[in-house]
């Protein structure tokens, strides 16, 4: 291969018959021109050429953080998702949990109302069967008491049992008072059988109102 340096000193020998030097130094110096032209072009192409191999390793470094980051970021996403995922289980389960309490609570609350209502349902029944034994008691007492039907009887008994004399004959002035505190015994006996009446009246009509109740 003839370099730049031979074609510059390149040397013809000279004949009588042979080409014009003029021709041939001219042509030395285009093919020195053409050469030395394409030396720089050769130069200006590796220093190209070294450009666009930087670049391609640039840009293989790149593809490699680039696919690096993907992968990352597919590895992130997963974390994320199945976080995500792990956090609404989560979620769920307390919520389904939290349900379930609140149910317990409301049926918990809605048989101790019920054991409530049962209980003073029976407090009732107890107290009603009390209350009736009572009256039914005070009913039997107040039949055993006399009426005044049995009081006006007691006393024709009493005055057959044990009868009196005749009174004697007072004067005036000495029967007065006799007169007034047997008149005065006879409307105290005359209130209590009022009363002893009054009073066994209205014991009976309470106690049927107990009964009906």
């Amino acid at each position: 291969m003839i370099s730049i340096e031979d074609a510059k000193n390149v040397e013809f020998k000279k004949s009588v018959r042979g080409y014009n030097a003029e021709d041939v130094n001219n042509f030395v110096d285009e093919v020195v021109a053409t050469l030395e032209q394409n030396k720089k072009e050769k130069v200006e192409l590796v220093k190209k050429l070294d450009i666009l191999a930087k670049r391609i390793e640039q840009y293989r470094q790149d593809e490699e953080n680039v696919r690096g980051a993907l992968i990352n970021a597919e590895k992130v996403k997963g974390s994320a998702v199945k976080e995500a995922e792990s956090k609404v289980s989560n979620m769920l389960e307390e919520a389904k949990a939290e349900a379930k309490r609140i149910v317990y609570d409301a049926n918990a609350s809605i048989v101790e109302q019920k054991n409530n209502y049962l209980k003073l349902q029976a407090d009732a029944v107890v107290l009603r069967e009390q209350l009736l034994a009572t009256y039914n008691n005070h009913i039997r007492m107040l039949e055993d008491l006399p009426t005044s039907a049995d009081i006006g009887q007691k006393k024709i008994e009493l005055d057959q049992q044990y009868p009196t004399d005749p009174l004697p004959s007072f004067t005036e002035d000495e029967a007065k008072p006799l007169a007034t505190a047997v008149e005065t015994a006879e409307t105290d006996i005359s209130n209590i059988v009022e009363q002893a009446a009054q009073q066994n009246a209205e014991s009976e009509d309470a106690a049927e109102a107990a009964v009906e109740k």
